[in-house]
């Protein structure tokens, strides 16, 4: 019997065989390091929703579609890019949590703790967000369109170019938010507290702030066409070159303020209170002023034409001509 003789291997094919051999003994590992991974998420999520707890677990990617997280315990929980549309995550504690590109469309937070957590293009369209504690966490890019945020609390929360349109966001407090490039429109912000919030650049076109307090919130060329402020408290507020057409100030406080160079023309400011007030190169064109207190205001520069004075109060006023104005000095 003839005996078989096998190619001799020089140096090279030895390495070689070598380093195929370590190549897919590295794939066969992280193939079943990827299938460990898969099985442990999949024992950590059955095990949150048999007890409502997995503090510090990584659940990044899952699925909890419409699950049943009332009251769950997740503080420090990764859940990048988790699916969690329609769940109840009703006073569930999600500190310092991180839902990165979550999907948590229709779902119920309502009375949920995120004090601190990290929320960026987040999904909240429609979402229940009653009394949701918010405060410090970072929601940049997030979409919280048509979401109900009724008395929710975003104290210093960045908000950064977040869509928020048509939210209602009704006594809810956002002092000291940042809020630049946010998209407002026609948002629901009766007695909302804003004071020290930064809306620089800000859409709130048709939004409602009735009697909403802006005290020194920055609203520097933001966008408040057809906006609501009756009796809102802008005192102190920087105003400064934005386009209030339709607006409806009426009764509205906006002592101190800053409103150089925005437009008002046409606009009601019965009532309203623009005492020490800078309204230079303002453009009041029109302005509905009847019973306003313009005292110690500034209106050098400005365009009074057509606009209704009756009953306004002067009182070291500048008046537009550079003259002072002492009519109700007493």
């Amino acid at each position: 019997m003839r005996a078989v003789l096998l190619p001799k291997l020089d140096a090279k094919d030895i390495r070689a065989c070598i380093i195929l051999t370590l190549f897919f003994g590295f794939l066969i590992g992280l193939v079943g390091l990827a299938a460990a991974n898969r099985l442990a998420q999949a024992n950590r999520l059955n095990a949150l929703l048999e007890s409502k707890a997995c503090p510090k677990c990584d659940l990044d990617g899952a699925r909890l579609v419409k699950a049943n997280l009332k009251q769950a315990k997740l503080d420090d929980t990764t859940l990048r890019g988790a699916n969690l549309r329609e769940a109840s995550l009703q006073d569930a504690s999600l500190l310092r949590a991180i839902l990165s590109e979550a999907n948590l469309t229709q779902a119920k937070l309502d009375g949920a703790n995120l004090d601190g957590a990290i929320l960026n293009q987040v999904n909240l369209t429609k979402a229940e967000l009653t009394e949701t504690d918010f405060s410090g966490a970072y929601l940049g890019d997030a979409i919280l369109q048509d979401a109900s945020m009724v008395g929710a609390d975003l104290s210093d929360a960045n908000l950064t170019r977040a869509n928020l349109i048509r939210a209602n966001l009704r006594d809810a407090n956002l002092g000291d938010a940042i809020l630049t490039r946010a998209d407002l429109r026609d948002a629901d912000l009766r007695r909302a507290y804003l004071g020290g919030a930064d809306l620089n650049n800000a859409m709130l076109s048709a939004a409602n702030l009735n009697r909403a307090t802006l005290a020194k919130a920055d609203l520097n060329r933001a966008d408040l066409t057809q906006v609501d402020l009756q009796d809102a408290n802008l005192g102190g507020a920087d105003l400064r070159v934005i386009n209030f057409t339709g607006a409806n100030l009426s009764r509205a406080y906006m002592g101190e303020a800053d409103l150089r160079q925005s437009n008002l023309g046409g606009v009601n400011l019965s009532a309203a209170i623009l005492a020490k007030a800078d309204l230079s190169g303002t453009n009041l064109r029109g302005a509905n002023l009847t019973g306003a207190n313009l005292r110690r205001a500034d209106l050098t520069g400005a365009d009074l034409t057509g606009a209704i004075l009756t009953d306004s109060k002067f009182c070291r006023t500048k008046m537009p001509d550079g003259s002072t104005n002492n009519r109700d000095c007493s």
